[in-house]
């Protein structure tokens, strides 16, 4: 939140009434203004959670991430926050932790084979905006020796059960495959 400089509530409160002071201190005020504005953003993008988009920026850059064209600033933080606070899962619990945030509890489904040294995740269709950030993720914080699995979750008749033929003669193969589709629609 920037807050307003007013410069004349720096004067003793003798000084207040002399017309002259009042005019100077008011004709500065824009520029003051406008260095406590400059100082604020700059304050701001420090952090990743208070930045702007100049601020992400930066902390991509520094990251080696790459914002896609129709990202919006909350999903460019997630991905930066997600960067920044990589640290190697070797157990379930902080992988199941780091999906739930990138798909939400139910937007995946994680199976560990450690006997074949297999990690088998299938992230859902209505979480399928993050699978890159998930590939990402698992890429960089999964063990070298597990062979990663990866893929969406596609419609399968166990979803599709619930509508009838005629509803879904509305849709093509493809979009019954690959979309979320919601009863009654």
């Amino acid at each position: 939140m920037i807050r307003e400089a007013d410069l004349i509530s720096f004067l003793p409160e003798f000084m207040c009434g002399y017309l002259e002071l009042r005019k100077l201190l008011s004709a500065q005020q824009r520029e003051v203004q406008a260095l406590e504005d400059m100082t604020e953003i700059l304050k701001n993008n420090q952090f990743i959670l208070s930045a702007d988009e100049q601020g992400i920026e930066k902390f991509e850059t520094m990251l080696g991430i790459a914002a896609l064209d129709d990202d919006s600033l909350e999903n460019r933080r997630f991905r930066v926050l997600s960067r920044w606070n990589n640290a190697i899962p070797y157990t379930e619990q902080v992988l199941r932790n780091r999906l739930d945030t990138l798909c939400g509890a139910d937007g995946y489904s994680l199976e560990i084979q450690n006997q074949e040294y297999r990690i088998k995740i299938r992230v859902a269709l209505k979480s399928k905006k993050n699978y890159k950030m998930v590939e990402e993720m698992l890429k960089e914080t999964v063990p070298a020796n597990m062979v990663l699995d990866l893929s969406l979750l596609y419609n399968q008749h166990k979803t599709l059960k619930q509508f009838t033929h005629r509803q879904l003669s509305a849709f093509t193969g493809k979009q019954i495959r690959n979309e979320v589709l919601i009863y009654g629609k």
